[in-house]
C-alpha cells in the first residue's frame, strides 16, 4: 500500500512538474510575441492561463496587450486579477489608471494613480503625479492640477514638460501673475523656444499690459518668423493700443501664414471696421462665417446685409 502511495505521489508531482513547466513555457512563448503579434501572444497567455489559473504574471500581460488593442474591459479584468493575485504589484494601478483614462472615467483614474502615489511617494519620475494633474485639469479641476504639478516639480525641479504643464493650468484658472511666473521659469529653462514668449504675450494681454505683450510677440516672431498666432497675438495687442492700422497689417500676416484659419479674417474685419472700412470688414467676416466660424456673425448679419 505505501508503494503505491509512493507511486501516485511521484505520478503527481510529475504531473504537477509538467504542468508548471508548460505553463512557464507558454508564458515565455506568449511574452516573445507581445511586441510582434499581440493576437498571437493573446492566445498563448490565455493557453498559460489555462494550465495555470493563478499564472499572476499572464494576466498581467495580456492585460497589456488588450490595453495595446483598445480592449479595455478585458484589459481591466486581467489587471484586477494579476492585482488580486499579487496585490503588492503597484505598478497595476498605473495601468489601470491608464485603462481608466482611455475609457473616458476620469475619476477612477484619478483614483488609480492616486492609490499608485500611495504606494510610491517619491517615485523619482514625478511622472504619476503628473498623470493625476492631468486627469484633474481634464474633470476641470484646475486648482488640484496644478497641486500635483507642484508635487511633481518638487522632485523633478528642472523638468520642463512638468513647468509647461503647471504653466496652462494657472493660465486656464485665470491666475494671470502665478501663470505669469510660471512662464517665466519656462523661458530660463528653455530660452531659444519661441513658444513660451508667445504665451508671456498672452498673458501680459490678460494682465492689460499690453505694451509688455507686444515686446513678448516681438521675441516669438523674431525666433520663428512664420507662427501666424504670434502676428495674431500682436495685432490684437496693438488694437488695444489704438494702433489699427499695426494691428490690421499683422492680421493680414497672420492670414498669409495660415489662410485656413477664419478667427483670424473675424479679428481683421473687427480691425476694419473700426477704421471705417464697412466692405472690408463685411468681406472678412463673410470669409470667416463661411469657413464655419460663427462668432462675430450677428454682427455681420446687422451691418453687411
Amino acid at each position: 500500500m505505501k508503494q503505491i502511495l509512493a507511486l501516485l505521489f511521484l505520478l503527481l508531482t510529475v504531473f504537477i512538474a509538467n504542468a508548471q513547466q508548460s505553463a512557464d513555457q507558454l508564458f515565455e512563448r506568449g511574452y516573445n510575441y507581445l511586441t510582434a503579434d499581440r493576437s498571437k501572444a493573446i492566445e498563448l497567455l490565455s493557453e498559460c492561463i489555462k494550465e495555470d489559473p493563478a499564472y499572476e504574471k499572464a494576466y498581467y500581460h495580456r492585460g497589456i496587450a488588450y490595453f495595446k488593442n483598445g480592449e479595455y474591459e478585458k484589459a481591466l479584468a486581467d489587471f484586477n486579477k494579476a492585482q488580486e493575485l499579487s496585490p503588492k504589484l503597484s505598478i497595476l494601478w498605473m495601468y489601470k489608471g491608464f485603462t481608466y483614462r482611455n475609457m473616458g472615467k476620469l475619476d477612477e483614474a484619478v483614483n488609480s494613480f492616486s492609490n499608485y502615489i500611495s504606494k510610491n511617494p517619491t517615485d523619482t519620475s514625478a511622472y504619476s503625479y503628473i498623470l493625476r494633474g492631468r486627469m484633474k485639469y481634464e474633470l476641470g479641476d484646475f486648482q488640484g492640477a496644478v497641486k500635483d504639478y507642484d508635487l511633481a516639480i518638487r522632485l523633478r525641479p528642472f523638468e520642463e514638460k512638468y513647468q509647461y504643464y503647471r504653466f496652462i493650468a494657472l493660465y486656464d484658472n485665470g491666475q494671470y501673475k502665478e501663470a505669469l511666473e510660471a512662464v517665466r521659469r519656462l523661458t530660463v529653462l528653455n530660452q531659444d523656444f519661441y513658444g513660451y514668449y508667445y504665451y508671456k504675450g498672452n498673458v501680459f494681454q490678460k494682465l492689460g499690459r499690453y505694451d509688455s505683450a507686444v515686446f513678448m510677440y516681438n521675441i516669438a516672431i523674431l525666433k520663428n518668423s512664420r507662427n501666424a498666432d504670434s502676428y495674431f497675438g500682436r495685432g490684437k495687442a496693438y488694437l488695444e493700443l489704438y494702433r489699427p492700422d499695426r494691428a490690421e497689417e499683422d492680421l493680414s500676416k497672420a492670414i498669409e501664414l495660415d489662410p485656413k484659419e477664419p478667427s483670424y479674417y473675424a479679428e481683421r474685419g473687427n480691425i476694419r471696421y473700426s477704421e471705417n472700412d464697412l466692405e472690408g470688414a463685411c468681406a472678412d467676416w463673410n470669409t470667416a462665417n463661411s469657413m464655419g466660424y460663427y462668432k462675430d456673425y450677428s454682427t455681420f448679419r446687422e451691418r453687411c446685409e
